[in-house]
């Protein structure tokens, strides 16, 4: 029988609902029943309560083996509020020179194998100022209150413990707000990575939904319209073999691929502190970082893969796409015009769609302004889809123009971008002939950029789908 040990009902209650647990009652501790050999108990904070609880588990249940899981801090600057580590050594840091506890795997499936692995000293009291935490980092990387007395207890037993941690502040003078701001997102996912292993049928996700749900392949319509028009543009106004558009379209895609998974791998912590992402893969632990990192090798590979056979010249170009790709999702650590690094990865599309059917750098004016078309729609866009994180990114220190300018005053940025988007495809039309078919697919987009800022309608229909018609719109301009 697995034994779970929380401190507290608001760690606790998550997973108790995740695995419709049941209280027991006439216990002195909270003590909850799941499935046939689980149970789960509430024993208050401090390592007295943590040590009195283990002991009631192991004399009235049949434990083999106990999982201490809830909130700490950090001491090391090289881990993050969000993460989720798996203790490796603990210790009484009230009592000097005391040796640290090691904790073996515990056998069979609860393995957790993949978690960042840390070590833990237990206080009697809380770290929340920057003296002690010098003082206690110089021993250890994480802080708690109860942890080295789980595995103390169970070391007296003989009983395998794991001890699992989620961090939720920094323990330091900030640490009481940020411990509050993060405590529910935290407790909600280690709530999923423990439940990942004791109860892996409460996900009915299979691998393919899963890589499914990480890669939203159907999001390639932000991109493919413009490659194809990039290419069309190169072909002189007409269609490119099939072969080249076939192996334009495995580039995009493998690209977008490659980013959006680095996309998700750098923001994971941050998922974790956002009550709107943190259900996200891998910030509840239901895809591991090494399958994450596996998506993204595979959409580099599909990338280099569809330029080399695009030519020798796309194979040359092709490292300067992957920087941008590579570093978009890091911009909103520093600077709040974030929004355009994404901008910037998917202007590079239909310029490099014309590369690979012209073998060519010299670019037509057509081109040149269905990049900046490209670049002002969907830079503009994302400003729009930022404003469903204002509060978020405020509290964690995410800088964009909305939590730095407000609602209003980014939707003006927003705007001004789309004015830039409207106008470079206002051009692109005139200078691809003015058709009457053309100037439909221009007034579609010009159209649907307005109707972004419809108030009622709800901020992520904005972003998709009529971003997407204004894409597709915009892509079909230089078409027609």
């Amino acid at each position: 029988m697995i034994g779970i040990v929380y401190a507290t009902q608001l760690e606790a209650g998550v997973l108790l609902k995740r695995l419709a647990a049941t209280r027991c009652t006439k216990t002195p501790f909270e003590v909850y029943r799941f499935g046939s050999d689980g149970v789960v108990i509430i024993s208050g904070m401090g390592k007295e309560k943590a040590r009195a609880a283990c002991t009631y588990l192991f004399d009235h249940f049949d434990i083999t083996c106990v999982v201490n899981a809830g909130i700490c801090g950090a001491l090391s600057d090289r881990i993050h509020p969000g993460d989720i580590m798996r203790v490796e050594l603990a210790h009484d840091g009230d009592v000097e020179d005391t040796a640290p506890l090691k904790l073996e795997m515990i056998a069979g499936h609860l393995s957790w194998a993949d978690l960042p692995t840390a070590t833990l000293t237990t206080l009697s009291e809380p770290v929340f100022d920057e003296d002690r935490r010098a003082h206690h980092a110089k021993t250890a990387e994480l802080v708690d209150m109860e942890g080295a007395a789980v595995a103390s207890a169970c070391r007296e037993r003989d009983v395998p413990c794991c001890l699992l941690k989620g961090v939720s502040d920094r323990a330091c003078s900030k640490g009481r707000r940020d411990l509050k701001r993060n405590l529910k997102a935290v407790s909600k996912q280690i709530a999923e990575v423990v439940a990942r292993e004791i109860a892996p049928e409460t996900s009915s996700l299979t691998t393919m939904e899963k890589l499914h749900q990480f890669t939203r392949l159907e999001h390639t319509i932000f991109s493919l319209p413009l490659l194809f028009a990039g290419a069309w543009l190169g072909a002189g106004g007409s269609l490119p073999p099939l072969r080249v558009l076939a192996l334009i379209a495995v580039a995009g895609t493998g690209a977008r691929t490659f980013g959006m998974a680095l996309n998700r791998i750098f923001d994971r912590n941050l998922d974790a502190l956002n009550e709107r992402t943190a259900s996200r893969l891998l910030p509840r632990g239901d895809l591991s970082l090494v399958r994450a990192y596996g998506v993204a090798a595979a959409g580099l590979a599909a990338y280099l893969g569809a330029c080399a056979g695009l030519g020798r010249i796309c194979l040359l170009l092709a490292p300067i796409p992957v920087l941008p790709l590579m570093l978009y999702s890091l911009l909103k650590r520093f600077t709040n015009l974030c929004h355009y690094g994404i901008g910037v990865c998917l202007g590079l599309a239909p310029l490099g769609a014309f590369v690979a059917v012209t073998g060519s750098l010299e670019f037509t004016r057509e081109v040149i302004l269905l990049a900046l078309f490209t670049l002002a729609w969907i830079s503009g866009f994302d400003i729009i889809y930022a404003l469903l994180d204002i509060d978020a990114d405020r509290r964690n220190g995410v800088h964009s123009l909305p939590a730095s300018l407000g609602s209003t005053g980014a939707q003006w940025i927003a705007a001004a971008t789309h004015a830039v988007a409207g106008t470079a495809l206002y051009w692109l039309w005139l200078s691809a002939g003015g058709g009457i078919a053309a100037g439909i697919a221009l007034g579609v987009a010009l159209t649907t950029m307005a109707v972004a800022y419809w108030q009622r309608i709800p901020i992520h229909v904005r972003f998709f789908p009529v971003s997407a018609i204004a894409g597709v719109a915009g892509a079909m301009v230089p078409m027609l």
